[in-house]
């Protein structure tokens, strides 16, 4: 069942001053490990000078009239059709239809403003899908959820009371990013209405667009973001539709005894002291702040650091973490098994005898990838095909690459 928005929680209490030490012991390393992760990816990925992108079509790209008010004012709509940036404005910002002109191919129902973050983060299942790191591979995503009956060709919700978890980072690298949010926002409430449910959670690539950070940005959104007069991190700020719909996305949420995230949770939450609801108010309260506001704060270096759950790799990557710190925190939590993205391989895999299932399949190359499926107990996966099998083991010798 779907969840119900319901008031913020109240701002999470810091650490005790002991448990606040050992955070903040680590949280230098922390934070220079997460720096040196993203300028050794810039290096990897910054893409050499070439020719503006022409022939752009994109959009639509929908703002607030009243960003603090949004149900008092119209919506200002833009597409850049080939080239050529067109306008449109309404009087009303929710229950209208958006034209497609170009851009995303369908007709849009746009729905009222989140105004409130959802404090839920617990859902029962019959059944469940599970997909990560789509980077703006948008047809490939497609096909993944046609051939796996997630939805048909009219891309209208055909998995009934079932849920679909995407484990972040929509954004950055492809050049679909626009169209594969679009299709998210409208298959949730299609979900919702048929008793099902899709739950998009925040990456990395997520936070650091939102924080302005755009070094893995697609050169098609440079163009888009000049046509617009505007920068892409303005593009998705709290004025615009899909802006404030991803601010409303959690980092965490639990789909019967599974947990899902992005990177991984690492046994030090505890030191936190705080719940994985507060964890996910706390991010959705700090999207955005630059790395100099996030230093300020050692719960902030935690969270956005190397350790933290957008981050964290050490399921996969040496110094793996124990079997028996797993056996912990899953303990503590009372659960079956923790499923993620992020760490690139070339299929679905099992890690630590089903305790953790990687799901970043390798979607972001746009060639081929997996999802995940749980029904009564039983995990499987498949790709384009629709043909389910076991989830195998993780070979011992994998060629995955991150960020």
């Amino acid at each position: 069942m779907s969840a119900l928005p319901s008031p913020p929680l109240p701002p999470p209490s810091l650490p005790s001053p002991s448990r606040l030490h050992s955070i903040t012991l680590r949280s230098a390393a922390t934070v220079f490990s997460g720096l040196l992760i993203l300028s050794t990816a810039f290096a990897q990925n910054a893409a050499p000078a070439s020719a503006p992108v022409t022939g752009i079509n994109d959009g639509p790209y929908a703002f607030y009239q009243s960003p603090n008010q949004p149900d008092k004012g119209g919506l200002d709509v833009n597409w850049v059709c080939n080239d050529q940036l067109q306008k449109q404005s309404f009087a009303s910002s929710a229950n209208i239809s958006l034209p497609a002109p170009c851009g995303y191919p369908q007709t849009l129902t746009i729905r009222p403003a989140e105004t409130a973050f959802p404090v839920t983060i617990k859902f029962k299942a019959d059944k469940l899908a599970a997909i990560s790191d789509i980077h703006g591979q948008f047809d490939l995503m497609l096909k993944l959820l046609q051939g796996n009956g997630i939805i048909n060709q009219d891309w209208q919700w055909t998995y009934g009371k079932g849920h679909l978890v995407i484990t972040g980072d929509v954004l950055d690298r492809g050049p679909k990013v626009t169209e594969a949010l679009w299709l998210l926002y409208a298959l949730e409430a299609q979900a919702s209405a048929a008793g099902g449910g899709v739950h998009l959670l925040l990456g990395n690539h997520e936070a650091i667009s939102m924080a302005g950070d755009v070094r893995y940005l697609n050169k098609k959104y440079v163009a888009v973001a000049q046509h617009l007069n505007t920068s892409y991190q303005q593009m998705f700020d709290n004025s615009s539709v899909l802006g404030r719909w991803l601010r409303s996305k959690p980092v965490i949420i639990q789909v019967n005894d599974m947990l899902f995230m992005h990177g991984g949770l690492h046994p030090d939450h505890q030191n936190l002291n705080m719940s994985l609801q507060q964890i996910n108010e706390k991010y959705r309260s700090t999207l955005g702040l630059s790395k100099a506001q996030v230093k300020t704060d050692d719960v902030l270096n935690w969270l956005y650091g190397s350790i933290g759950p957008l981050w964290y790799r050490g399921y996969f990557n040496a110094p793996k973490l124990p079997v028996d710190d797993l056996d912990k925190v899953l303990k503590q939590l009372k659960l079956e098994r923790i499923v993620v993205g992020h760490t690139t391989m070339d299929g679905v895999y099992s890690h630590y005898q089903g305790k953790v299932i990687s799901i970043d399949s390798g979607i972001k190359g746009g060639v081929k990838g997996e999802m995940l499926f749980w029904h009564k107990g039983q995990l499987s996966k498949a790709g384009v095909d629709g043909q389910k099998v076991a989830v195998p083991d993780a070979p011992e010798k994998r060629k995955d690459a991150g960020d």
